[in-house]
């Protein structure tokens, strides 16, 4: 009978193949196929294999778009009003159009450091970070004796502005010195505060509103690595005290003492200007408040629509109306669209560098991506408080806005180190991934091991024939 069979055993004079046989790679006794045939067979069995497993494929991972969208912008706001605020310089040149395309070109070459910093792995970029630092450190001390003097201060180097590389390796300066783990947090904050501190005396003894950045930086990146712990407190205060000092030395020193046109006495006659508002000089333009009077002039002139971009005529009265005071040409030509706009891109461009930054799991990566966005944005809005009247004259520029090679270039490694952290975070996201997806199936293989075996036990404790039933019935 047919119960007495046993049920494990089979009958081998039948073909018994099953679907799940022809992917069997054991060695069967069949006849050699001719060459045709193989290649028929080792065909189909590619493709089924491929259909059955699909190899995983890595994604072409890239970093953010949105940012290179930001930057796009940034630069394309520049090119319009660059165009129409260089006339000054058209004038004075032998062509009309030189002082746009110099500017076209500093763009174009920008965009080509950006991408290839855009590009670079971690270790390049951390690796090269350090070396802008030491680079950039080693041109601001060289700058004090043998830089070109531009208005009164040695600012300029064989052509470059090196203070304005020197922000950007103070930013990779604190990624690289404040995620050492093998020191505390106080620890940290302090050897990054002692290394900028040498080369922030000699960027601020040329040109104080950029030390004053810089500090306002080295601070606001204190409060996102330390909190405020008595190391931010203690720093915080020696350097606010020695602005404080400087500001009150400029202004109860006489001008007997103060060198005429030196950097000293622009200072003081910034400072002077700016306290003096009550004053009834306040609308008496002269030298010393010439700039900031006809600023606020080409920001009434716009009356809340703007006068169209072209149609500009502070462009040709303001001596720094492509830098330093780009911001009042933007509202005289287009009104509160651009009063706005210009902000608008800042805070775009913070939030969503801190919104990467929030996502990254390395904290050199957070604190690069925090420092770009605290050391830009604080010089923007500087810009635009000198502009409207908030603040005395710095001479700082737009980022990514104003006319200058050096500070569009540098400012441009900053963007593009960015968009590489990005791809890099990205990277860790689907490494992450995988490493997660593996464990769940070493889990589900474990699980459904457990629950074989189980089946195993359970089949083996059964009786195998009719006639053990019967026996122990």
């Amino acid at each position: 009978p047919l119960s007495m069979i046993p049920q494990d055993e089979h009958n081998t004079s039948q073909d018994t193949t099953t679907p799940s046989d022809i992917f069997d790679l054991s060695p069967r006794e069949e006849t050699a196929p001719t060459d045709n045939e193989s290649a028929e067979l080792d065909e189909e069995s590619t493709q089924s294999a491929a259909e059955v497993e699909p190899k995983p494929r890595k994604p072409h991972i890239t970093g953010d778009r949105s940012l290179w969208f930001l930057y796009f912008a940034f630069l394309a706001t520049s090119l319009l009003f660059i165009y129409s605020a260089t006339s000054t310089l058209a004038y004075r040149g032998e062509s009309l159009y030189a002082p746009f395309t110099g500017h076209l070109k500093h763009i174009i070459i920008s965009v080509i450091v950006a991408w290839g910093f855009s590009r670079m792995n971690r270790t390049l970029t951390r690796s090269v970070g350090i070396l802008i630092f030491i680079g950039s450190f080693a041109l601001v001390i060289l700058t004090l004796f043998i830089g070109t003097e531009t208005n009164d201060a040695k600012r300029t180097l064989l052509g470059i502005q090196p203070s304005e590389f020197y922000k950007v390796g103070v930013i990779f300066l604190a990624s690289a010195i404040l995620s050492i783990r093998e020191l505390t947090n106080n620890q940290r904050f302090y050897l990054f505060c002692g290394l900028t501190a040498i080369g922030l005396i000699c960027v601020a003894k040329e040109s104080l509103s950029m030390g004053i950045i810089i500090t306002l930086f080295v601070l606001g990146i204190g409060v996102v690595q330390t909190g405020f712990s008595k190391s931010l407190f203690l720093v915080g205060g020696v350097g606010l005290g020695i602005i404080a000092l400087l500001v009150a030395s400029l202004l109860l020193l006489p001008d007997s003492i103060v060198m005429k046109n030196s950097s000293t006495a622009r200072w003081k006659g910034r400072i002077e200007d700016f306290t003096s508002k009550s004053d009834s000089s306040k609308f008496v333009i002269d030298e010393d408040n010439f700039q900031e009077q006809h600023a606020r002039i080409a920001i009434a002139r716009s009356n809340g629509t703007g006068v169209f971009p072209g149609n500009s005529v502070e462009r040709d009265i303001l001596p720094e109306a492509y830098s330093d005071f780009i911001y009042a040409i933007i509202i005289e030509e287009t009104g509160f669209i651009g009063m706005i706009w210009v902000p608008l891109l800042y805070i775009l461009l913070f939030f969503k560098l801190s919104r990467w930054a929030t996502r990254s799991q390395r904290s050199w990566q957070r604190i690069f991506l925090l420092g770009v966005g605290i050391m830009y944005t604080t010089q923007a809005i500087i810009h635009m408080c000198v502009v409207t009247g908030i603040s005395p004259n710095t001479g700082q520029t737009l980022p990514l806005i104003s006319r200058g090679g050096s500070s569009l270039l540098a400012t441009s490694i900053a963007i593009g180190a960015c968009i590489a952290i990005t791809r890099q975070i990205r990277e860790d996201e689907y490494h992450k991934q995988l490493e997660e997806e593996r464990k769940a199936q070493e889990e589900a293989a474990a699980a459904e091991a457990i629950v074989a075996d189980t089946s195993i036990v359970e089949e083996s404790s059964l009786p195998s024939s009719s006639d053990e039933v019967d026996g122990m019935a």
